[in-house]
Parts: structure tokens; C-alpha cells; sequence
């Protein structure tokens, strides 16, 4: 255990500030970081003391941890791009993670910033993980004003899409334009998607879920667009079949069903005849394959976080996903994601009419000041976002994005009932009235409440309103919902519904991204992130087949990394296909969504694996061809 020191007043400080900001640090983990910072060993004991003295000893039991192998993926050197480490990224500093409310932003012109130039291959930061705590009982709630109503964000205007990052017909020496800036929808309503109500489909749709967040298919077939100088409405649905027929090959006499299964993952029918003639069309035109080279390099380039820097010069940062607010950039590779996601979040938030979606407020006991300051900044003249800087998982600088317009923008998060009990007030909460959420189908109640939170360092408050939810009237609280929209701006449902729609998990969600947080905290070898290594070495010189066979693996591997649960990393491509992307299910056309429901076969031995794969993947807003939203179902 070591020799016990008589603790100092900075040590007794130190310990203090941890446990606040990562509520779930274990006292063997402060024993660690003690070691590390002051060269001395304090016994747990005498940690365990001090954090009950303070009230911040958490709820006894064992919390699971699991090692992740590990994978990389890289992309391919000839196509890197290189920012160089901003000096304010402090790798040391521990991470409070700060969740704050989201915001929304009207129509703003359409950011296209600049691309990088090439990655630096350098150590990932260690960082000092944080972790949301566990839930204290909810604390009673006196009914005050009501609960704010939330102005339903209007169909945002989708900024024209910009050419695909590829170099126009003529020589394509320099590997890079910018990716444009282009919501999802944008990205595939261009083309009509013939889809009947309801039909058969297959898992692989795992694959195009995670194409859409890359926009790799779109941009590819941008470039073709270009290259071939025409606009026909069906290039989308060619190169896709391009992408993905491997998937569906076997012998001959089992063509039509494969085929079948091809036409309804892509939503066309195309006969192998017409495939043939487009692909061998392609390969007239030599340049294309180096095109296509770049664009499949940056679909796969990943947005570790996005800092937000104010005009006074304070900076809270966001991750990749949009989960909350944190402190610093040492946040959990898990939460990071593509930059064609990114983008499409920032035009949402900040230049059209949509609120910012937090899953929830960073921290435990007490509100921390970044987020205050960004829910300020979202509401208010006073505090102003001067621009976002992306940043890679190496914590390179990717570009700077400057925010001139300052206007007001809404937000909603999700506050727990455990969260703040020293620094919320509630003014009020009214009766529970049903409410039905269809793409859920479930049932849930709902409770008017108006909310008071208060910054004990900044002194500042903020009074929110929002609705209490339940799933049954004879149970506690599950969750608050919050926003700064004006009082009948949004009725209660539709505020809901937002926040639902965008965060459907509640406590799973809660779990999942707590385990991350703690995992990421405790275990080496998860300093590591998705990366595509070693999948073009393989053949120095692909095709143009070579290099939809290797985006379709870098497909395979996103879905690994980000929607299949711990220890699927390193499994091959076979593997997966024969667990999730040749399961059959059916889909069906609703009317705001698109519902995907699995049908595994008795016995199924990755049921639990799969429904993982359906939460996240509900987690991610996938929107498909006709512009609905992916759900994914069992």
C-alpha cells in the first residue's frame, strides 16, 4: 500500500478536484495519479477519508471493465494531410467533461473551410478521463413556473453542395479540395430512390449507415459526375452497387436472389449487364482512380473535437458526437466521429435553424463552468463564440472555422435527476399527461417544469424550461429535458420528440457512455482510435474494383469501431458478414421514417450484439436516399 503521508493542503486539494471533475476516479486511480503529480504514495485509506468527508463518496459496487484490442486502420500515405499540434492542447490536463445544452443556429452562409494538409504522426494524448456519476435519488420537486415550450426547428435550408473533393477533369496533381459543407439529407435527395412501402433487406445495412456518415459514396460519385461531364440522376445508385456487390457475389445459379438483395440495400434495380458497362466505363477514364483515392482518404479522416473558442478568451470543447461539453481535448476516441459528420452538424447548429441536442449536462455534483459558458453563449449577446477549430485524434489542428454572425440559438440537453442537487432549483412541475412516441412506439409521460441552475464559481444562474419524463406514472423521474426556447414556442411533445428522436437510450445510452468514459480512464490500451492501416499496402496499386473493395472494408471497420460493442475490433470481414450483414430483415417506408426491423433466426447467438449495433446506430441520425430517417429495430 506504501508509506501514508500526512496530507498537505494541496494534496487534500488535488484529491478534491479529481473526484469532482471525474466523479467515478477510484481512490486506487487517485492513489495512481497522486504518484504521478506529487512523487508520493498515499494509501487508499486515507483518499477513501478525505472524499467522505466532503459528501463525494459514490454509491458502493463493482463497476465492469473490459479491454478493447486493438486496430488500425490509416489512411493511405500518399494522401495525408498535415496541420500542426495547437499549442493550447495540453495533453496533461485532466478532463472535466463538460456536457453543455445544444444549440441551434439560423441560416448563416454555409461554412467551407480549408482541408489540412497532412497527419503528423505523433503519440496519442493520454488524457485523465471523466465520467458522469452515478444517479443519486431525485430529489423532490416543487412545482414552479412551467415548462418551456420550444419553437420546432424549421426545415433548414441545405447549403448547395460543393464539388467533391476531387480535381477537376484536367491534371490531378494536388490531392485536395475542401469537403463541402452538406447536411445529410442533402446528400442523397438528389437522386429519387425508388422504394416500395416494404420490402425484404439484409444487415449490410450496418455498412451503408456508416457510409452515410463518411459521405464517401456521394462524393465519389460527384467526381464521376465531373470526370464523365454529366448529370445523370442514377450515378448514386451505380456506385454504390459498385461498392457493394461483393458482398452479395455467388454462384451463378443464386444470382437473381443476390441481385435481388443488392437492388433493395441500394434502392434501384439495376441488371449485372448495366453494372458491367458503368464500371467498365469508369475504367476508360485512367484519372478517376486517383480521384477516388483522395476522397475515400478523407471520408475516413476523423474530428477527435471541435474547441470553442470565445470572443473573451475562455474555449470548452465538443466531442465528435456531440455527447457534451468537456473541459479539455483528452476525451474518449470513442466519441469521435467523420468530418463529413462534423460539417453537417455545424451547418445544422450554426447556420440553420436547428437546436443544439446534448445527451446531457456535464458533470455531477455541481454545473461546470464551460458549460454555463456555452449555453450562455448560444443564449445571449453577452458571451460570443469567436470560431471552431477541428481537431484529429492526434490532436492536430484540422481548420479553424470563424462564426461572424452572433445571433441567438437554442439548445436542448438531458439532466438527470441525480445531477446538481445543491445548484438547481425547481420553480415548478405540473401534472403528468401520456405521450405516445411513434418511431419508438412507446409510451411515456410527461410533466411542464421550469428549472433554476446556478454556477457557484461564476455566480452566475439560468432559468430553463423543459418537461419531466417518465416511462410509468408509478415510477421516479427518469430524466429532464431543458431548453431556452420562449414560453409557447414548442409545446411539450414536440420538445420531446426532438430530444428522443436524437438521444432514444436514456439509461442504456447513459451506461454505454459511461463504461466508454471509464475505460478509456483505466485501461492503456485504449489510448488508440480508428485509423486504416495496412488496407491499401496490401495492393500498392488498386483498380478502380480495388478501391471499392477497400472502402467497403473501411466500412466494415467503422461499423466494428463505432456501432458493434467492445472485442469485435479485430474480427475479419467474413465474420461480421456471417454474424450482422447477411441477417435477413424487412424494411418498411413509414411516414417521417424509414424502419428496419432484423429477423434473426432461432437461437441466434448475437442478439445482444446486434441490439447494441441498433441503439448506436439510432444514436447517429442516419438519413437514407428519400431524406428519412434510419430506425433499426429487432
Amino acid at each position: 500500500m506504501g508509506v501514508i503521508y500526512k496530507l498537505k493542503p494541496e494534496i487534500r486539494e488535488f484529491i478534491l478536484e479529481q473526484k469532482k471533475s471525474n466523479p467515478l476516479l477510484s481512490c486506487r486511480a487517485l492513489t495512481n495519479l497522486l504518484e504521478n503529480k506529487f512523487q508520493i504514495k498515499v494509501s487508499k485509506s486515507s483518499i477513501n477519508s478525505v472524499i467522505k468527508e466532503t459528501g463525494l463518496s459514490l454509491p458502493v459496487g463493482r463497476r465492469r471493465k473490459k479491454i478493447r484490442r486493438r486496430i488500425t486502420l490509416v489512411t493511405p500515405p500518399s494522401i495525408a494531410i498535415t496541420p500542426a499540434l495547437p499549442t493550447e492542447v495540453k495533453a496533461e490536463e485532466p478532463i472535466t467533461p463538460v456536457p453543455t445544452a445544444p444549440a441551434e443556429a439560423k441560416p448563416e452562409e454555409p461554412i467551407t473551410p480549408a482541408l489540412p494538409a497532412e497527419l503528423k504522426a505523433e503519440e496519442p494524448v493520454t488524457p485523465v478521463p471523466e465520467a458522469p456519476a452515478e444517479g443519486k435519488p431525485e430529489e423532490p420537486i416543487a412545482p414552479a413556473p412551467e415548462a418551456p415550450a420550444e419553437a420546432k426547428p424549421e426545415e433548414p435550408i441545405a447549403p448547395a453542395p460543393e464539388a467533391p473533393a476531387e480535381a477537376k477533369p484536367e491534371e490531378p496533381a494536388k490531392p485536395t479540395e475542401e469537403i463541402p459543407m452538406i447536411t445529410p439529407t442533402e446528400t442523397r435527395v438528389e437522386i429519387p430512390i425508388e422504394l416500395p412501402s416494404e420490402r425484404e433487406c439484409t444487415g449490410a445495412i450496418l455498412l451503408k449507415a456508416a457510409d452515410y456518415l463518411m459521405g464517401g459514396s456521394y462524393y465519389i460519385t460527384e467526381a464521376i459526375r465531373n470526370r464523365l461531364n454529366k448529370q445523370e440522376g442514377e450515378f448514386l445508385a451505380k456506385t454504390e452497387s459498385l461498392i457493394y456487390r461483393s458482398l452479395f457475389e455467388t454462384p451463378k445459379e443464386a444470382e437473381n436472389q443476390e441481385l435481388s438483395n443488392l437492388w433493395s440495400l441500394i434502392g434501384k434495380k439495376f441488371s449485372s449487364e448495366t453494372i458491367s458497362l458503368y464500371l467498365n466505363e469508369l475504367q476508360s477514364i485512367k484519372i478517376i482512380s486517383l480521384d477516388i483515392l483522395q476522397i475515400i482518404s478523407r471520408a475516413l479522416q476523423e474530428v477527435h473535437c471541435v474547441k470553442v473558442d470565445y470572443l473573451d478568451g475562455d474555449t470548452s470543447y465538443l466531442d465528435g458526437q456531440m455527447y457534451t461539453i468537456w473541459s479539455t481535448p483528452n476525451i474518449p476516441y470513442d466519441f469521435s466521429s467523420t468530418t463529413y459528420s462534423i460539417k453537417s452538424y455545424i451547418n445544422k447548429y450554426f447556420y440553420k435553424d436547428r437546436p443544439f441536442v446534448l445527451f446531457m449536462a456535464p458533470g455531477y455534483a455541481t454545473p461546470t463552468k464551460e458549460f454555463f459558458n456555452f449555453i450562455l453563449s448560444l443564449d445571449s449577446r453577452e458571451k460570443k463564440i469567436a470560431n471552431l477549430t477541428l481537431y484529429d485524434n492526434k490532436l492536430e489542428k484540422l481548420e479553424v472555422i470563424s462564426l461572424e454572425q452572433h445571433k441567438r440559438r437554442f439548445f436542448i440537453f438531458g439532466l438527470w435527476p441525480w445531477q446538481f442537487g445543491q445548484y438547481r432549483k425547481v420553480n415548478k412541475i405540473e401534472e403528468f399527461k401520456p405521450f405516445y412516441f411513434e418511431t419508438l412506439r412507446k409510451d411515456f409521460y410527461l410533466a411542464e417544469t421550469e428549472i433554476e441552475l446556478s454556477q457557484p464559481v461564476t455566480k452566475q444562474s439560468v432559468t430553463l424550461r423543459g418537461c419531466a419524463l417518465k416511462t410509468n406514472l408509478a415510477e421516479k423521474m427518469r430524466l429532464i429535458i431543458l431548453s431556452n426556447f420562449a414560453p409557447g414556442a414548442v409545446n411539450l411533445k414536440e420538445l420531446a420528440s426532438i430530444y428522443l428522436s436524437h438521444w432514444p437510450n436514456l439509461e442504456e445510452g447513459f451506461q454505454d457512455f459511461s463504461r466508454k468514459i471509464e475505460l478509456f480512464t483505466y485501461t492503456p490500451t485504449s489510448q488508440r482510435f480508428f485509423t486504416t492501416d495496412n488496407l491499401l499496402n496490401k495492393e500498392p496499386n488498386p483498380d478502380i474494383n480495388g478501391l471499392f473493395y477497400y472502402y467497403l472494408m473501411a466500412l466494415d471497420f467503422y461499423v466494428m469501431w463505432h456501432f458493434l460493442p467492445f472485442g469485435y475490433e479485430d474480427k475479419d470481414f467474413s465474420t461480421i458478414k456471417e454474424c450482422f450483414y447477411s441477417l435477413k430483415a424487412r424494411l418498411k417506408k413509414e411516414k417521417d421514417y424509414i424502419l428496419l426491423t432484423f429477423q434473426p433466426p432461432p437461437e441466434y447467438p448475437f442478439l445482444k450484439d446486434l441490439e447494441y449495433a441498433c441503439r448506436r446506430v439510432n444514436e447517429r441520425e442516419i438519413i437514407l436516399g428519400d431524406g428519412l430517417r434510419l430506425w433499426l429495430s429487432l
